[in-house]
C-alpha cells in the first residue's frame, strides 16, 4: 500500500472511538500509530541500504505483533497501564491494520518465524520504468482510493454534523 495507510488508520480511529466510546485523538496517535511500521524505511534507505526487503524487518513480522498482544496478561494489573491501555489497544488494532494492507501488494512474512515465505494477496508486476508507476497504474491501486475516499466521505460527514 502507498497512501492508504492513514486514511485506513483514520477509519480505525473512527470505528475504535464509537465502540470503547473514548476519544482519542487521531492525529495525535492514529497518524503515527497507522505508518508507525513503515518508520522501519528510514533504516532502509539510510543505513540498511535496501538490502533487505523492509517487510522482513521487525515492524513487519506478525510474531512481534503477537508478541506486544501477550504483553497484556502481565501488565494489565499494572496500575500505569491502566492509565494508557486504550492507546496500547489501538495502538495494536492499527499495527495489525497495517499488515493487513501491506499484505495486499507488499506481501507480509505471515508464519516467521518457522516460514520466511512472504504472503501477497495480488503480484503488481514491475511492468513501468518505476515501482510506483506500475503500483499507481495497476487495478489494484483502486483498493487503496476506496480507502481514501471513505475517509474523507468521513471526515465531510463529521464537518457537516458541526455546522449544522
Amino acid at each position: 500500500m502507498l497512501i492508504a495507510h492513514a486514511p485506513a488508520g483514520y477509519i480505525v480511529h473512527r470505528t475504535f472511538n464509537k465502540v470503547r466510546k473514548e476519544h482519542i485523538s487521531f492525529f495525535k496517535y492514529g497518524l503515527l500509530f497507522s505508518l508507525w511500521p513503515d518508520l522501519d524505511l528510514i533504516y532502509f534507505y539510510f543505513i540498511d541500504k535496501k538490502s533487505t526487503f523492509h517487510h522482513l524487518y521487525f515492524t513487519h513480522l506478525p510474531i512481534v505483533l503477537l508478541g506486544c498482544c501477550l504483553l497484556v496478561i502481565p501488565l494489565k494489573h499494572l496500575k500505569v497501564f491502566q492509565k494508557i491501555k486504550s492507546y496500547y489497544y489501538f495502538f495494536l488494532v492499527h499495527w495489525f491494520i497495517h499488515l493487513i494492507l501491506d499484505t495486499f501488494t507488499g506481501g507480509i512474512a505471515w508464519l516467521y518465524p518457522f516460514n520466511n515465505a512472504v504472503f501477497t494477496i495480488i503480484t503488481v508486476p514491475a511492468v513501468y520504468s518505476h515501482w510506483i508507476i506500475s503500483f499507481i497504474l495497476h487495478w489494484s491501486f483502486m483498493i487503496e482510493l476506496v480507502i481514501v475516499f471513505v475517509a474523507v466521505g468521513l471526515t465531510v460527514k463529521i464537518k457537516r454534523n458541526k455546522i449544522v
